[in-house]
């Protein structure tokens, strides 16, 4: 597994619209926060395009991705947000392009399927994280942003995650590589040839307003598909505003006591890494001890150089 060189102030870092509209507004003060990290953003050319729901056509918006891999002044890969779309220009990169260019590249949402082709196609370690038009524009994200700056510049204070927020549904420990990123791609996936490898990994897994029966749905449609057989442990983002329709649908741990009730691996709930308001950067593809008693989450190394 690859890993690209560590980020530092001054940086040059490409700005992409991979998947859906971007709001230039929220795009703007996004950017502005990107400055004050010290990081000198490089807006790519259609990010602010628009066709139908995606920010350009897919020619356009996978044609930006490739030129900043491809550009040796730009250090690193943001994504300005998810929405629809990231699966549908997959097929326009080249894989032998972005071996030979790693960078870091950092994205959640829609982007789920980005970072599994950067990962299983590409060899790349990649970061699920926030994106400037989605928490950075939005957010003050004051305990988050340092983590992101620590991560990505290689310093290893970043690389030790605690969430007292979290929620424990299953104490234990566990070891493996991570991956996953949102529960709808990630259902997404299956039957592609990007399709998530599980096994023997730790895998994260969030989504944003889905009602509780379709994460129901879609936990079971990974269940069947195999995705849980030899899984190390499992963390769970905040899964926001993902309730019930009614009092008597029941709650989330009800959930996850049906789909679950035959393992044994620890499970841990409600880790700020998703679509809440503060977001820790996770390196994608990098080994690490999962201790869901403890509600820590401690990386092998930061996934940089």
């Amino acid at each position: 597994m690859k890993r690209p060189v560590r980020l530092k102030k001054g940086d040059a870092v490409g700005v992409v619209a991979p998947a859906g509209v971007v709001d230039p507004e929220i795009l703007e003060k996004g950017l502005g926060s990107l400055k004050r990290m010290g990081f000198c953003p490089v807006v790519a050319g259609h990010v602010c395009s628009r066709d139908r729901y995606f920010a350009g056509t897919d020619e356009e918006r996978a044609g930006d991705l490739q030129t900043l891999f491809e550009n040796p002044e730009i250090k690193g890969i943001f994504c300005a947000r998810g929405g629809y779309g990231a699966n549908r220009i997959l097929s326009h990169l080249d894989p032998v392009v972005i071996r030979k260019n790693p960078k870091v590249f950092v994205g959640s949402s829609d982007i789920t399927l980005l970072l599994l082709f950067l990962v299983q196609q590409c060899s790349l370690v990649a970061f699920h994280g926030p994106m400037v038009a989605g928490n950075f524009g939005r957010y003050p994200m004051s305990r988050s942003k340092s983590q992101f700056r620590a991560i990505l510049s290689g310093d290893r204070k970043g690389k030790r995650l605690t969430a007292r927020s979290a929620r424990v549904f299953r104490s234990g420990t566990a070891e493996g590589k991570v991956t996953g990123g949102c529960l709808t791609l990630l259902c997404r996936s299956l039957g592609t040839p990007w399709e998530v490898k599980s096994r023997n990994r730790i895998l994260l897994i969030e989504d944003v307003n889905e009602p509780l029966y379709r994460i129901d749905g879609m936990l079971w449609q990974l269940k069947q598909a195999g995705k849980f057989k030899g899984v190390r442990g499992i963390v769970f983002g905040e899964m926001v505003n993902c309730l019930p329709s009614g009092y008597a649908d029941g709650s989330f741990k009800d959930v996850l006591h049906d789909v679950f009730a035959d393992s044994s691996f620890p499970i841990l709930m409600n880790f700020p890494s998703g679509h809440g308001q503060e977001m820790l950067t996770l390196p994608i593809g990098v080994s690490a001890k999962l201790d869901a008693k403890a509600k820590t989450l401690d990386f092998e190394n930061c996934g940089v150089l």
